[in-house]
């Protein structure tokens, strides 16, 4: 939004109502010698209409008169007001400001690109941030894994590399949460708690792609199902952290399975659809209080 124009590029920012002018009148904007200026150098005076300097490096041939004369007829009627600053209006909210909902429906509706596929079963369950954030770095294969670290640090030797549970393989986000031995285990028993089975995915992007309904298509489904999820794998980087860091051998997939449970059941209990029903009732029957 244009005020006094010295904030804003003649050229290259997107103030005019026919567009970004580089881009409609690309023959002119490579004759100017004004390319990156602001909107106030163009121009000498505050009055109206105002008269325009483009600064080009030449005369005009024919084609580039005519090409000038739709940018001045493009211009009329902008004013500059040198007392009032230059703004920044988000064009797909009616406030101007930017918000993510806006840009997200912007993108749904007109097709121009494709949500990230994990973004629901992630953001949108009912669990800690710090969790999510780090559910989210998991998929983007973003931990601190030894096969990440490796490639960061390529000089230096890591010992050990190899996996913290199970000492079988080398360590990569999609082996540690999903297709180590120990992790796998604790999957298959979250799966036959609620009588479900599954082909393996081939990694932590697929798994969170995919929308399991093991739970149902109920809101309570929805949310515990996330929970649980979010909970396998923050409790597996929580045991590999405590095996690397600290003098600790560790538990076995059943007592790690009730830990996962807990935080599931505690963190599904703070959802409005679980309102009056405590964490240990979620705990004790998985299927039971979202049937």
């Amino acid at each position: 939004m244009v005020g006094c124009g010295v904030r804003v590029r003649f050229w290259e920012d997107d103030w005019s109502r026919g567009g970004v002018l580089k881009e409609v009148f690309p023959r002119l904007f490579n004759l100017s010698r004004k390319q990156n200026h602001n909107i106030s150098s163009f121009t000498g005076s505050d009055g109206f209409p105002l008269s325009w300097d483009f600064g080009f490096r030449r005369n005009l041939n024919e084609l580039e008169i005519a090409e000038a004369a739709r940018l001045l007829d493009l211009l009329e009627g902008v004013r500059l007001i040198t007392s009032r600053l230059d703004k920044r209006r988000w064009k797909l909210d009616p406030s101007g400001l930017f918000s993510c909902h806006s840009l997200c429906s912007h993108i749904q509706n007109s097709g121009e690109g494709e949500i990230f596929s994990p973004y629901t079963q992630i953001w949108k369950a009912k669990i800690p941030p710090k969790v999510k954030i780090f559910v989210w770095q998991a998929v983007l294969g973003k931990l601190n894994t030894g096969d990440t670290l490796q490639r960061r640090y390529p000089y230096l030797c890591l010992s050990p590399h190899w996996c913290a549970l199970c000492n079988k393989a080398g360590e990569t986000v999609d082996h540690l949460l999903l297709h180590c031995p120990f992790s796998l285990k604790l999957w298959e028993t979250l799966l036959k708690e609620v009588n479900t089975v599954w082909v393996i995915p081939e990694g932590c992007f697929e798994l969170f792609s995919i929308r399991f309904d093991a739970l149902g298509r109920g809101k309570k489904a929805k949310f515990l199902w996330g929970s649980l999820m979010q909970a396998v794998v923050w409790n597996l980087c929580l045991e590999r952290n405590r095996r690397i860091f600290e003098d600790y051998k560790g538990v076995g997939v059943v007592e790690l399975w009730d830990r996962v449970k807990f935080w599931a059941a505690l963190w599904a209990s703070t959802s409005l659809a679980f309102k009056d029903v405590p964490y240990p009732t979620i705990m004790r029957n998985l299927l039971a209080v979202v049937s």
